[in-house]
């Protein structure tokens, strides 16, 4: 009995050892962020910048609900002195995809409450889009991106840091809300 445990302690050693640290630093960052828990979050990243204000903030609640659905399978993890790149496939609800229906539905609500305050009609548009998009994240038919990106990671002293450069994966941290913004921003840009 002692002989099975010494080989299986070997070769959980063994196996722990062959997964780059790019790679544990990326998971622990990414295993923060799908628990929601803003001081673990702030822990490992300390560049998160999310005070415990924040965490009580509707706004922020609802990406902290969705990072909670996001999944995703590392491929392949490739290191060249201090830079690393994960490959992997990556699932996370597409908030952005209902937008059009937002819109619609908030001009409804605008539309439906002309006349009064530019407070009343403030707060009104918060509590909407607070429950809006809640109700889509808590919905069993929620939309979802399945992309296969690559994150580039880079050292930063002794840790592995995700470079500011990764448009992928923060449009698929900001639920697509990032790429949507580009559009509209080409859009003005146009005229």
């Amino acid at each position: 009995m002692k002989k099975i445990l010494l080989v299986l302690s070997m070769l959980l050693l063994v196996c722990s050892c062959g997964t780059p640290q790019a790679q544990k630093d990326f998971e622990s960052m990414f295993k923060a962020l799908q628990s929601g828990d803003v001081k673990k979050m702030n822990q490992i990243n300390p560049d998160a910048k999310i005070s415990e204000n924040d965490e009580n903030d509707e706004n922020v609640k609802i990406f902290l609900d969705g990072y909670k659905k996001i999944s995703y399978k590392i491929n392949k993890t490739e290191v060249e002195g201090d830079k690393a790149t994960i490959n992997l496939d990556i699932k996370a609800p597409d908030l952005s995809s209902y937008f059009p229906e937002f819109l619609q539905q908030a001009m409804a609500l605008a539309f439906a409450n002309f006349g009064k305050s530019e407070e009343e009609i403030k707060k009104l548009g918060e509590d909407f889009t607070i429950k809006y998009f809640k109700d889509k994240l808590s919905s069993k038919d929620l939309k979802f991106t399945e992309k296969n990106i690559n994150v580039i990671m880079k050292k930063d002293g002794k840790k592995w840091k995700v470079d500011d450069q990764n448009k992928d994966l923060f449009e698929i941290l900001t639920f697509g809300f990032s790429k949507l913004a580009d559009s509209m921003n080409g859009i003005s840009e146009q005229k």
